[in-house]
């Protein structure tokens, strides 16, 4: 609304402009009669009157004037050759220099430094990124203490945007996200992309209580690619490291603003839980599900695959923040790079959790279906339109997500709806002797796979009983349930498929029918579903193979 009212003044006052510059021309030209031509007149006047032009864009973005004096800017340049030098910045607190940015009439004191990690943006001619703190907690810069300032390129222009409104709309914790114009001690940089930094402001966006954000700390892979030149391919080939930026094993635990955790002791305490969290959870003491708010944790790996953003998973841009309330951690979205790959998510950012790969599969679901992707068009389209006019001036050829989501929705349907969820053979139908019949069961996705029951001949469905599991069925169901749960099908931590042993009871099966024969051959279908999911797989248990070594069992 505002801007409307801004366009119709600007108008009104042009058109009051262009009459009284009339006006002046017919006035004038009564005084000077024969004496100049009025149409020479007209030129005259022209060149001395500049009419105000209409806004080029339908929005315009705010302008940061950053200002350094020259000591400190050279200071700024020595830290840029060291990091130039090992191909990596890692930043310390001593690092941060003064400056001042007027932004809107007002002159904002901030401390800055470069953005930790690779220093391929500190090269000539690219957009130097910043991590930015004013100085001053009454003045924040466009309404943040802490903030980042980065290439747009570097997350996809509007798609980083596109993605932190989704999880907004979703009720989930993310960085805000604009596109300001940055002058940079007189030199014009062009557009660049505003994040909002991890502090208050954040949480009670999100509307949740001041509270605690950690992080798994970057700093050792950071040094580690210093140790390998900064060449991140080489580090990351390198099989004595074994370095991943996904590895949450890999790294150490941290906070943000320690000093102000420190003065207050419910802060101090709610630290000690967050981390103590983290670290039972590297150490395998407790699950993800024990650590993580499931539903919230499910629904931000959902969005992040639907918005291409397997980024967004990386433990160098995860955060934390620790709710009070659930006592529970929530993720906080930060940089994405959006819609710049085809790959998925890696289900490795499930920690391996049973109930966060459900809550993601049900999410996932939810969040594929076109009436999901008409809604979110609807309510984001008007604003990314705006913003795609405002940055045109740097990014000509910025296009729009939507075809590029439906896509993505598409592959996810197909993934969610495997052809054959499930294996199944029938044992020896000798076993019969010893009253049972044996079906050994594997998953063989990366999902947890229900198993409902078993559909005999047609006519009678018996539903799984846990009585009837091999010895070695805890460590290959999910825990904490009463439900017939098979964990994960994972080749890169199993290399070979694992099969769960049912000895289904032959008076089971009697009582349910007792015209059952079972001197005849039996067609027997396992009923299963994705944990999370409705659809119903049925999966015929093959005859005629040997009866299937289970490890732990007494065969």
């Amino acid at each position: 609304m505002k801007i409307g009212q801004q366009q119709s003044s600007q108008a009104h006052i042009q058109r009051l402009a262009w009459i009284g510059a009339l006006c002046a021309v017919f006035l004038i030209g009564l005084f000077l009669g024969s004496r100049q031509d009025l149409g020479q007149l007209n030129k005259k006047i022209a060149s001395y009157v500049r009419f105000p032009q209409p806004a080029a864009t339908p929005q315009t973005l705010p302008t940061l004037v950053v200002d350094m004096e020259f000591e400190v800017y050279n200071e700024l340049l020595k830290q840029r050759d060291e990091a130039l030098e090992t191909g990596v910045y890692i930043p310390s607190a001593s690092d941060f220099v003064t400056a001042t940015i007027q932004v809107n009439n007002s002159v904002v004191p901030v401390n800055m430094r470069f953005t930790a990690g690779p220093a391929a943006h500190l090269e000539e001619n690219e957009k130097w990124g910043f991590e930015i703190r004013t100085r001053d907690d009454r003045m924040p810069l466009l309404g943040l203490q802490r903030c980042y300032l980065t290439d747009p390129q570097a997350n996809n222009w509007l798609n980083q945007w596109g993605f932190a409104r989704t999880l907004e709309n979703e009720g989930l914790l993310t960085t805000r996200y604009q596109f300001v114009k940055v002058i940079f001690n007189g030199t014009d940089n062009g557009i660049y992309g505003l994040q909002e930094g991890f502090a208050n402001e954040l949480l009670a966006a999100g509307g949740r209580p001041a509270g605690v954000i950690v992080e798994f700390d970057a700093d050792l892979l950071w040094k580690s690619l210093a140790h390998f030149e900064g060449g991140l391919d080489t580090a990351y080939a390198d099989p004595v490291a074994n370095l991943s930026a996904y590895d949450f094993q890999y790294f150490e635990v941290d906070t943000f603003r320690d000093a102000t955790i420190a003065r207050d002791p419910d802060l101090s305490t709610q630290k000690d839980t967050a981390i103590g969290l983290l670290r039972a959870l590297q150490n395998g003491t407790i699950s993800a599900s024990q650590v993580f708010d499931v539903a919230r944790y499910g629904r931000f790996l959902a969005l992040a695959d639907l918005w291409g953003a397997p980024e967004a998973t990386s433990l160098v841009n995860l955060r934390y923040y620790y709710n009070p309330n659930s006592e529970k951690l929530e993720p906080i979205g930060f940089n994405a790079n959006p819609l710049s790959t085809d790959a998925r998510i890696s289900l490795a950012a499930t920690y391996h959790d049973p109930f966060i790969q459900a809550a993601y599969a049900q999410e996932a679901w939810r969040v594929s279906q076109p009436e999901y992707l008409a809604e979110l068009q609807a309510a984001l389209e008007p604003e990314f339109e705006q913003l795609r006019e405002a940055v045109r001036t740097d990014y000509a050829l910025a296009e729009t997500p939507w075809d590029q989501l439906r896509e993505r929705q598409e592959r996810i349907r197909q993934s969610l709806d495997p052809v054959q969820p499930a294996f199944a053979y029938m044992g020896s139908p000798a076993l019969t002797s010893d009253n049972i019949v044996r079906i050994d069961i594997a998953n063989v996705i990366n999902l947890p796979v229900e198993i409902l029951g078993f559909d005999i001949n047609g006519a009678t469905f018996l539903s799984p009983d846990r009585a009837w599991l091999s010895d070695n069925a805890d460590a290959l169901l999910t825990p904490h349930t009463d439900r017939v749960i098979l964990r994960t099908y994972d080749a890169t931590t199993t290399p070979v498929i694992q099969y769960l042993q049912v000895d289904i009871p032959l008076t089971e099966l009697h009582r349910l029918d007792s015209e059952l024969d079972f001197m005849q051959e039996m067609e027997i279908q396992v009923h299963t579903r994705i944990l999370g999911l409705d659809t119903t797989y049925q999966t015929r248990a093959q005859e005629g193979y040997p009866d299937i070594f289970i490890p732990g069992s007494d065969q």
